[in-house]
């Protein structure tokens, strides 16, 4: 993907959507994306978060149990992709107990469904690059 401007603002062209998802106290928790036109139910429904080190957006079961019945524990703000690449940036390296959560999920996706989309093909080379400069 290029970094160029998108057909559908707020979305790059992979149908990909973006959250800017913080604590309570407003406090940048996570960078996620949504893929609400996917075919597959579970895809629609599904939240990827950003983990830094890993220059990739994964399947997040915790975040997607909780943004699917909002549950109160994260606030979303649905962001252009240009707020999203600007953000790339500033998002926090998940805690290790998060980390862990993530790669065994125990509710709402199967280990099969804890996929992985690059920062590179969503966000663009750009975004990419910041991420790699944080090292």
């Amino acid at each position: 993907m290029s970094d160029t401007p998108d057909t559908v603002p707020g979305m790059a062209t992979g149908g990909w959507e973006f959250w800017k998802v913080t604590t309570t106290d407003g406090d940048l928790a996570w960078l996620a994306l949504t893929r609400p036109g996917a075919r597959a139910v579970i895809d629609r429904e599904k939240v990827w978060t950003l983990l830094p080190k890993l220059r990739a957006f994964v399947a997040n079961w915790f975040v997607t149990e909780d943004f699917v019945q909002q549950a109160g524990t994260w606030s979303y703000e649905n962001i252009d992709v240009y707020a999203a690449r600007d953000l790339v940036g500033e998002v926090p390296e998940p805690a290790a107990d998060d980390l862990m959560r993530i790669t065994r999920p125990e509710r709402m996706l199967t280990v099969a469904q804890v996929d992985r989309h690059s920062v590179l093909k969503v966000l663009g080379e750009r975004a990419h690059g910041a991420l790699r400069a944080r090292r």
